[in-house]
């Protein structure tokens, strides 16, 4: 009797896996294969769960795409700069944490793989598109608002915070070959005042 009843509660007590599980192991799929690779029952299988518990959370695939791409603004963005808004600091330190960002998270290259995976997805889907579009808005605001702390004018902080945006998404997606403190000198320049 209790072996049968084991497995049951076992079984039962997965199906209530985290809605973030399901999402992180949806967009490991994305990464991995695209999004024609994220598919209900290999999402499952991999989470060691039958198709029925997804459809106790999730109506149907697209209501899973669409809560991914909530996830990931709330994960990659919203919640990102509210942890970085918390912390009092001085904005040559605020400015320096955001030119720090792609070496304080361990998995850092995973999530650049996620996003760039989402990037793609973007281009022949207008909702993931909207999504990235919010993003890339949120993450710029965010950082032009620091430069202005940091004294820089409106349309220096708004290139420089561009330049600073595309020197993160690159560094994501580039080897790890050390580059002769390239990283340092470029971190330098993007932080230091516009020459008179």
């Amino acid at each position: 009797m209790d072996e049968e009843a084991s497995p049951r509660r076992r079984r039962k007590r997965s199906s209530r896996i985290d809605a973030s599980v399901w999402l992180e192991a949806a967009l490991q799929q994305l990464a991995d294969g695209g999004i024609d690779q994220v598919r209900i029952e290999p999402l499952a299988a991999q989470l060691g769960i039958t198709k029925g518990a997804f459809y106790k959370r999730y109506a149907n695939r697209d209501e899973l795409l669409a809560a991914m791409l909530d996830y990931w603004f709330e994960e990659s963005t919203a919640s990102v700069i509210a942890t970085y808004a918390d912390v009092d600091e001085p904005p040559p330190e605020r400015l320096e944490r955001i030119l720090l960002t792609p070496f304080r998270r361990p998995d850092f290259r995973e999530r650049a793989r996620m996003e760039m995976a989402i990037r793609l997805w973007a281009h022949h889907d207008s909702r993931a598109a909207e999504t990235m579009r919010r993003v890339d808005a949120q993450r710029l605001r965010y950082m032009e608002k620091v430069l202005r702390g940091n004294g820089f004018e409106a349309n220096d902080a708004a290139s420089r915070a561009f330049l600073i945006y595309a020197y993160i998404l690159a560094e994501g997606t580039m080897s790890d070959a050390p580059r002769d403190g390239l990283r340092d000198r470029c971190r330098a320049l993007l932080r230091s005042p516009q020459p008179d």
